[in-house]
């Protein structure tokens, strides 16, 4: 019994060697192939292509300005041309300005957010501040009410010298 699984085993592991090697060659002689293909055809692909862009300069119709050309093909007519045209710059306005609004939003949200993360107590603690008196008592540029009797007109004198 033992030697029949050992030629099991041995005709198993040849047939898996075979089969291996069967793939690797048939991998090889497949990009080979393709290689010789792909360098045989190169120069009239190369030539092709040159040709393929000469004919489309030739064929582009004339543009006296920076707009777009269309050029009509087929069973098409102007008034579908400008329609789609319109729809264009339509979805083109419409992003731009959903963009521009999503954009405000996301702002509007992250300044929500970090109002309300601060603690403007703590902060004001941080720097001395109690009241906003504190900070605006000495402020040259603060409004008095002033009476007329406060009022007082000084006039410039000049020192005079004592000789």
């Amino acid at each position: 019994m033992s030697d029949n699984n050992e030629r099991d085993i041995d005709s198993y592991l040849s047939d898996a060697r075979g089969r291996f090697f069967a793939s690797v060659t048939g991998f090889a002689g497949s990009s080979w192939r393709a290689t010789k293909r792909f360098f045989k055809f190169l120069p009239w692909r190369i030539k092709n292509a040159f040709m393929r862009r000469i004919n489309e300069y030739r064929n582009r119709p004339e543009r006296k300005d920076m707009r777009k050309v269309y050029v009509l093909v087929g069973y098409t007519t102007k008034e579908s041309v400008d329609a789609k045209y319109n729809a264009e710059r339509h979805m083109i306005l419409l992003r731009r300005g959903l963009l521009a609004l999503i954009l405000l939003l996301l702002i509007f949200i992250s300044i929500d957010r970090l109002i309300g993360v601060t603690n403007f107590g703590d902060i004001s603690h941080i720097f001395g501040i109690n009241s906003i008196e504190d900070i605006t008592e000495n402020d040259p540029f603060k409004l008095r009410e002033t009476t007329p009797s406060e009022v007082s007109v000084s006039l410039p004198t000049t020192p005079s010298s004592s000789t």
